[in-house]
């Protein structure tokens, strides 16, 4: 997750912690360090931010990438469906969003079905730990 905004990173690594591993960097720079580590699946964008916004990021990602990993770009932009065709992104969440919104959107994303919710109560062995990796 890429986004300047901490306490929404705060609130959507808290969402997913059950269930996914979330990474976090405040802005493109950083995050294109933290991709050399951690092989992200999908990658949650904003487009706004300091010293690296998330044009440029795509941009230098997709460049540096052996395999990228599906970008889903965040924004309260009322043209954010053609951004994100713009930048290639694989799908698009308008801001403010509903966390049942953001939990679908990972899940198809990574999982190519709609989930039941956030906090479903069946067992996912499957899943990577829920440790911050940050």
């Amino acid at each position: 997750m890429i986004d300047d905004d901490e306490a929404l990173c705060d609130t959507i690594r808290e969402a997913l912690r059950e269930d996914y591993a979330v990474a976090s960097a405040p802005h493109g720079a950083a995050a294109l360090d933290l991709v050399k580590i951690h092989e992200p699946a999908l990658i949650l964008l904003d487009l706004r931010m300091p010293i690296m916004d998330g044009w440029s990021f795509v941009q230098q990602y997709r460049r540096a990438a052996a395999v990228p990993a599906a970008i889903v770009v965040m924004s309260a932009a009322g043209d954010l469906a053609s951004i994100a065709r713009q930048l290639g992104a694989d799908g698009h969440l308008k801001k403010p969003f509903d966390l049942e919104g953001l939990y679908g959107l990972v899940a198809s994303q990574l999982d190519g079905h709609p989930p039941t919710g956030p906090r479903n109560d069946r067992p996912r062995p499957d899943r990577p730990s829920s440790a911050p990796l940050n």
